[in-house]
């Protein structure tokens, strides 16, 4: 492991290893990750790996544009190949005419900013998703530019294509401090030794908040358990994901045929980074699941898994300077790292090269939590 680098990048999941290329991109060669376990082992490789362009807020809007527009050509710039991306879309269902009607402006505002979504009926969307119920279902909004993307492949891809450019990646290795001086950042200390830097950038997601105690900084991130499960393989339709607010879940099916559901839950204890799967989740997520679409009431489950989420208090993402500590960044995809990898990136290398934002990072910023400027976006479960 290097003693001395221009940047020190803490975390390996999507925002981590896109920042990583990111820089290399720019020049920034001189880079180490840091990553406590192996590329990708926290959120980023046990998400569902959906994108969309389909929020309530122009913030989130942008940065899906934004990341969407490089995922087509990731696999072939970085040398690494097919990443897997299937663009089968998401439908976000309504079961109120109130939710509709948040549906319908909000595809107002994507429709302005150049995306392809619009509002169907209940039987529009049953042609859609053929198999979705619309017992009480009033119609949803819909966008074919949405989809799947292996989450593995794609960090590995970023990692790839950093390493070709002489970034180094250290699993296995843990972050104990961060030397602070005169208000600048100065070494990141490891179980396997110091390193000199004068940047460090956070991209911990659900750990971040620990990183920045480190710096004596509050990152308002909270680790919080989200699950999924994987049914038996049938036969594979290429359907866009139904996407619930209702009912708190998402329900996709991957091209060998697998049904993935997943879903937010209701008595989550914030703060504890647990791996553990539990049974009730199975209990609920199959009464939800046949809710929505019955013919799972004839399908084994397969496979089940936890992960973690690191929330923000307006569940978007929180990225640039931190301005108590010169040289801290933070990279908090918020429960969005895989989604918006390409933008976090992009803005994050972009900011440290002194180079103009392809987005206002000021949007983005952790001084917006005590400014106010919270990001109101609807379309967040």
């Amino acid at each position: 492991m290097k003693n001395k680098a221009e940047v020190v990048i803490i975390g390996g999941g999507a925002a981590g290893t896109s920042i990583a290329y990111n820089l290399a991109k720019r020049g920034i060669t001189d880079v180490v990750l840091l990553e406590e376990k192996y590329v990708p082992f926290g959120g980023t490789g046990r998400c569902a790996a959906q994108f969309r362009l389909q929020f309530g807020s122009v913030e989130n809007c942008k940065l899906g544009l934004l990341s969407v527009s490089q995922f087509d050509t990731l696999g072939e710039e970085t040398g690494y190949g097919d990443l897997e991306i299937i663009k089968h879309g998401y439908i976000l269902t309504s079961y109120e005419q109130e939710s509709l009607d948040i549906q319908r402006k909000n595809v107002e505002l994507q429709k302005s900013l150049g995306i392809d979504s619009y509002i169907l009926d209940a039987k529009q969307s049953k042609e859609v998703v053929p198999y979705l119920s619309t017992e009480g279902l009033v119609g949803g909004s819909y966008c074919t530019g949405e989809g799947h993307i292996n989450p593995m492949k794609m960090v590995y891809a970023y990692k790839k294509g950093a390493t070709d450019r002489g970034v180094e990646f250290n699993d296995y290795t843990k972050v104990t401090g961060i030397e602070v001086e005169g208000g600048k950042v100065k070494a990141v200390k490891t179980n396997k030794g110091t390193i000199s830097t004068s940047c460090v950038v956070c991209a911990a997601g659900e750990s971040s908040k620990y990183i920045g105690r480190m710096v004596g900084v509050r990152i308002p991130v909270e680790p919080a358990k989200r699950q999924i499960l994987a049914t038996e393989p049938v036969e594979y339709i290429k359907a866009p994901m139904i996407y619930s607010f209702k009912h708190g879940t998402f329900i996709t099916q991957v091209p060998n045929g697998n049904f993935l559901m997943g879903s937010s839950e209701p008595n989550v204890r914030l703060g504890e980074v647990d791996f553990t799967p539990t049974w009730d989740f199975l209990e609920r997520m199959a009464k939800l699941g046949i809710e929505q679409v019955p013919m799972f009431a004839h399908l084994r489950v397969i496979r089940q898994w936890a992960g973690q989420y690191g929330i923000a208090p307006d569940d978007s993402v929180i990225l640039g300077k931190v301005p108590q500590v010169e040289g801290f960044h933070v990279a908090c995809g918020c429960t969005k790292a895989t989604m918006f990898a390409g933008a976090i990136g992009t803005l994050v290398a972009e900011e440290i090269a002194g180079l103009k934002t392809s987005l206002p990072m000021e949007w983005y910023s952790i001084e917006r939590f005590d400014e106010g400027r919270l990001i109101k976006d609807p379309a967040i479960l």
